[in-house]
């Protein structure tokens, strides 16, 4: 029996991440302690209604009396003894609580029809020895159900920004990317993905992006960089901002998480927070508006000085003004918010 407990608790755990996974738990248990049906049901005790319920076995007429009558939550976290009368009178059932979260109730059932045996206490001791699984599974569940509707949420509202934004590794492996990122990437002009990799279609430009791309992903600290190239197929003049977003610094570099956030935008046809509403928004001066453009555009200190005829202490004064005035301490951060980007991680 250890053993179909071990291979049970890996299915657990297997459920935890997939919930498609449950009725071939609650399978593999009915199978063990000879149960006709099993049941795993969320009770969100304030609503007085199901988060989820899984089930195996059964039928239709089980599972109503299940829902309606079986079902006596308690704090405790124990199964009760083998053998106890079922509320119903029809039943032998073995139930109880597998976990108490967030105002969120975990319930076991197994039930055998009146013509068999009633559970024994090897039985009741095997469902016992799940049930601090099943615990971790519920609290690994939320995690991962929480992780989900982050990124959920964080990709509505990339969806509605109508520039590119592409996630990738430090490799170039496209993790996630945006409505806008798509349309680029379906033209195949400026941008597109071979063999999962973001690529540009001219390739000494694409040189240049792989560089900024390991560069970025390598050094969570770096400034945001940018690569201009122009569209094969309609001479788009385009521009790739690369920056890195937040992840394990203690990582290695080359483990294929999503570490560098690409920016897509038409040269012609920027969208970005336009010059005079980031001079009315934060108050900065004609000056530090250039400098914030420019930053906010991937240029280096040294070329911005180049680029507006004033020298490096210069840049690096206007943009200490331009951090303080802005309220924000990196290059990085200052991109996000000139292109109006929610946290990305």
């Amino acid at each position: 029996m250890d053993e179909q407990l071990e291979l049970i608790i890996q299915q657990i755990y297997a459920a935890a991440l997939d919930a498609s996974e449950w009725g071939p738990v609650l399978a593999a248990i009915n199978l063990v302690i000879g149960a006709f049906a099993g049941c795993y049901a969320g009770l969100e005790v304030g609503l007085g209604r199901y988060s989820f319920r899984h089930t195996a076995g059964g039928d239709t007429p089980w599972g109503n009396l299940w829902n309606e009558r079986c079902v006596v939550p308690s704090p405790v976290h124990a199964i009760p003894s083998a053998g106890d009368a079922p509320p119903t009178g029809t039943r032998h059932v073995l139930s109880g609580v597998a976990s108490t979260q967030d105002g969120m109730i975990s319930l076991l059932s197994f039930q055998r029809r009146l013509s068999q045996a009633p559970f024994s206490r090897a039985d009741t001791d095997f469902v016992q020895r799940l049930i601090p699984h099943f615990a971790m599974a519920d609290r690994l569940a939320a995690k991962v159900g929480a992780l989900r509707e982050d990124r959920r949420l964080a990709m509505t509202v990339l969806d509605k920004i109508d520039y590119g934004i592409i996630i990738v590794s430090a490799t170039g492996q496209i993790h996630m990317r945006n409505r806008g990122a798509e349309r680029w990437l379906a033209s195949a002009s400026v941008v597109q993905a071979h063999l999962g990799r973001i690529r540009l279609t001219v390739d000494k430009d694409n040189a240049a992006l792989e560089q900024l791309i390991a560069a970025a992903g390598a050094d969570i600290d770096r400034d945001a960089g940018a690569v201009d190239t122009v569209g094969v197929t309609d001479g788009m003049r385009a521009k790739i901002l690369v920056m890195p977003i937040e992840h394990d610094a203690q990582a290695h570099p080359n483990d294929g998480r999503a570490r560098v956030a690409l920016i897509c935008t038409d040269i012609d046809q920027q969208r970005a927070m336009a010059p005079r509403l980031l001079q009315r928004t934060y108050g900065l001066t004609p000056a530090e508006v250039k400098v914030a453009t420019g930053l906010a555009n991937g240029k280096a200190p040294d070329e911005l000085a180049e680029s507006l005829f004033v020298s490096l202490p210069t840049i690096k004064t206007h943009t200490q003004h331009i951090y303080q005035k802005v309220g924000v301490s990196r290059q990085t951060e200052l991109v996000r918010l000139v292109y109006g980007l929610p946290p990305l991680s």
